[in-house]
Formats: C-alpha cells, sequence, structure tokens
C-alpha cells in the first residue's frame, strides 16, 4: 500500500519547475521507497503560517513542512509539530544561531534546511570610491561621513543628476521592514526585553530610540522622500541593481547568491555590486539571522516515513543543489561553501551568519512581529514626513502598549 506523504515548500520560485526540480533530486530516494508518494504544495512566507495553522485545526495538515526559524515556538507550543528523533539531524548546521533555533523547551522540533541573513551592498564604484573593505564594517560615524560625501557630489559635483543617493530605508508595514532594521537596532545597542515579564519596553526603548535617530539622520543626508518610502522590495531592488539610484542597499539574498551561482542577470543587475559587512554601531555589527526548517506534523499517520523524507531533504547534495537552485543559503555543511566560499560575496554572507542574532523564542511571536513591524514602520514613516518631534515618543508609546496587549493574553494563560 503506497503512503502518500502531503509535503508543503514555502518557495513559489519558478512555480511548477520548483517541483519538477525537487522530484528529480529525490528520485533516488523514492526508488529505494516505492511505496512511498509525494503531494507537492508551494507557498509564500506571506501566507505560509495562516495555512498551516488552518489546515491543522481543519484536520489537514501536512506530512512533512518547512518552516519559518521564527515560527517554531508557536508551532511548537500548539503542538503542531514532532520532536525530531535522536540522530536525524545527521548534517551539522551552519552557523550557530541554527542549532539554538531548531529548539523549545529543551527539545529539538527542526531540521535546519536553508539559512537567511542580513545581505548590505554596495556599488562597486562606491567602494572603490572610498576604499571600503568589504569584511570589515565601517563605524557609524565613518558611514555617516561617507553617506555625507555621496550627497554632496550628488548636489555639487555631478549636474546630470546621475550621482546615487546614499541610502534608502523601506518603510512599509510588512516583516521585511523589521528584518532589514534589526541589525541596526542590535548594533545600536538595543536588546529584545525578557517576554515573559510585564511590562515590555520596545519602541520606547533608549536604545531603539537613538538608533531611530541615527537611520532619522541617514535619511535625511540621502534626501528620502514619502514616495520612496512606499517602495516595494522590487522596486527597491530595481533602483539599486538596474538604474544604481542608491550607492548603498539592504537586500534580500537572492539577487547576491545568483550572481555567484549563475552570474548577474542583464535584465536586473546593471551596476556591478559587491556585499559588504553591516556597519558597525555602538555595539559592534550584528546580523539578522533566518531561515527555514523542515518539520513532520505531530498528526501525520505516517511518521516513519516523514522523517525518511526530511532526511533525504536534508541530505548535503541535495540541500546544495536546493539552495542554487532557489539562490538561497545552505543551513548545513555541504559542498556549497567548498565551491563558493572564495567568492568575497559569499565570505561576508558567512561571517554575517557566524555572528547572527534571532529574535527572541516565543509562542506567540507571530503576532508580535507583525505588530512589531506595522509600528516600525509607523515611526520610519513619522521620521520621514516630520523628523523626530514630541509626538514621536508618543507614538512609540502607544505601540508598546499595544505589544503589552498582546503579551497579557500569553501571561494569562501561562503565569
Amino acid at each position: 500500500m503506497a503512503d502518500t506523504l502531503k509535503v508543503w515548500i514555502v518557495n513559489a520560485y519558478r512555480g511548477s519547475e520548483t517541483v519538477n526540480f525537487l522530484q528529480e533530486q529525490l528520485r533516488p530516494f523514492l526508488s529505494a521507497h516505492p511505496s512511498i508518494r509525494i503531494e507537492w504544495r508551494l507557498l509564500t512566507f506571506a501566507n505560509a503560517l495562516t495555512e498551516f495553522v488552518r489546515a491543522y485545526k481543519q484536520g489537514t495538515p501536512p506530512d512533512v513542512f518547512e518552516f519559518g526559524t521564527t515560527w517554531l515556538p508557536t508551532l511548537a507550543r500548539l503542538h503542531m509539530l514532532s520532536a525530531v528523533p535522536h540522530g536525524m539531524m545527521s548534517s551539522r548546521p551552519i552557523a550557530p544561531y541554527l542549532a539554538t533555533a531548531s529548539r523549545y523547551d529543551e527539545r529539538v522540533y527542526g531540521v535546519p534546511w536553508t539559512a537567511d541573513t542580513t545581505c548590505f551592498m554596495a556599488r562597486k564604484d562606491i567602494i572603490k570610491q572610498f576604499a571600503i573593505d568589504p569584511m570589515r564594517p565601517l563605524s557609524w560615524d565613518q558611514f555617516r561621513h561617507i553617506c555625507r560625501k555621496i550627497a554632496e557630489n550628488r548636489l555639487y559635483g555631478c549636474q546630470d543628476g546621475r550621482a546615487p543617493r546614499p541610502i534608502h530605508f523601506s518603510c512599509r508595514p510588512e516583516r521585511v521592514t523589521l528584518h532589514r532594521m534589526s541589525p541596526w537596532l542590535w548594533s545600536g545597542g538595543f536588546e529584545f526585553p525578557r517576554l515573559h515579564e510585564k511590562p515590555v519596553s520596545i519602541m520606547t526603548s533608549p536604545r531603539l530610540q537613538s538608533t531611530l535617530e541615527y537611520v532619522d539622520e541617514l535619511m535625511h543626508i540621502s534626501g528620502s522622500t514619502t514616495e520612496e518610502a512606499r517602495m516595494s522590495n522590487y522596486e527597491g531592488n530595481l533602483s539599486f541593481f538596474m538604474y544604481g539610484h542608491t550607492a548603498f542597499h539592504m537586500t534580500s539574498l537572492f539577487e547576491a547568491i545568483r550572481n555567484v551561482v549563475s552570474g548577474p542577470d542583464p535584465a536586473v543587475n546593471h551596476i556591478p555590486t559587491q556585499v559588504i559587512a553591516m556597519p558597525c554601531g555602538p555595539s559592534g555589527s550584528i546580523p539578522y539571522g533566518g531561515g527555514s526548517m523542515l518539520g513532520v506534523s505531530s498528526a501525520t499517520k505516517n511518521q516513519n516515513a516523514a522523517w525518511e523524507l526530511v532526511a533525504a531533504l536534508q541530505a548535503p547534495t541535495l540541500v546544495a543543489a536546493w539552495t542554487s537552485w532557489i539562490y538561497s543559503l545552505p543551513a548545513i555543511e555541504c559542498d556549497f561553501w567548498e565551491r563558493y566560499l572564495q567568492c568575497p560575496d559569499i565570505q561576508v554572507l558567512y561571517a554575517n551568519m557566524q555572528r547572527a542574532r534571532t529574535y527572541p523564542m516565543h509562542p506567540m511571536w507571530g503576532s508580535l512581529e507583525r505588530r512589531l513591524a506595522v509600528g516600525l514602520s509607523e515611526l520610519m514613516w513619522h521620521l520621514v514626513e516630520f523628523g523626530k518631534n514630541t509626538e514621536t515618543f508618543a507614538r512609540a508609546a502607544r505601540i508598546d502598549s499595544e505589544i503589552n496587549e498582546i503579551l497579557s493574553l500569553y501571561w494569562e494563560v501561562e503565569i
């Protein structure tokens, strides 16, 4: 009798080609396990968590699924995940944070699959002009000075308007805004409070506020407008990679990895760029660490087959091929690193992963993350439109109050 496994993958890149690719990569495994059939479904990170929870409530969850590292506490607390069997994680995580992110309440619930980290990029002509060492973080003072020089050149040295602005900060109310702002906040000395203690102060934290002042200064130097603040990630990437409108850019790994694995896309990458280390604030240069894991539903009727499939998906050869296909980074040791670690961009990203920081491991992090992302966006919009004023702190206090209301639901149940 065939064991049909429902497998949900959180990557819609290339559509049905992705399913064909994975099916081909798994051919040796499927040949050795003729009773196993796979029913694939592709999701995006925007809708996957909601779909997981909905399916579980309806009694139709997938057997094997990919999930974001920050979702693990929520899924484990809801008893949606099976604990990883002893010996299943045969491949070593490539960075310390991935081992930590796979655990909740002293048990391992996820098998690291892909890795994500801060990708801070610069135009190569800017790197050369200011003799920037990509592996050596600029201090915040040095970075601010370079931004001022770029802005002055735009105003006085280049009359045809082709000189870039220093930097663009996205202010859209999306999770990615929080992901890309967190390295600035951590480097500025901010740390998330212990979320089981109340009340918590996040947006009103003096360190967070002082970092936003620094970011506000960079936005002011760059002449940021509300139109630029509305840019989607796609528009921001086009502005940087195709048109060279900014000298520095915080982006996803996709373009950086594609440049290394397949070469620049001539339809997008018109401006030579390179990954550089995050600027170093009062607390250092602290990148974001995230990624995805593979897990098995606690409701599956095919535990053994599901975990055998997870083991096959986490095999180093498959992970290396998969991450090269979707232009991501492997979360485990594999020949991807042997093949590409000599590339300057990969060297910076690898170094970022080794000192990356993650969000708090909290069961309500999904709700908190949404409110923090919207709140941070709101504060940044306010800075773009009005600069810092008496309303800034009042808005931050209101957002903190709403965050405490979310946490109060957890405190009432758990404490």
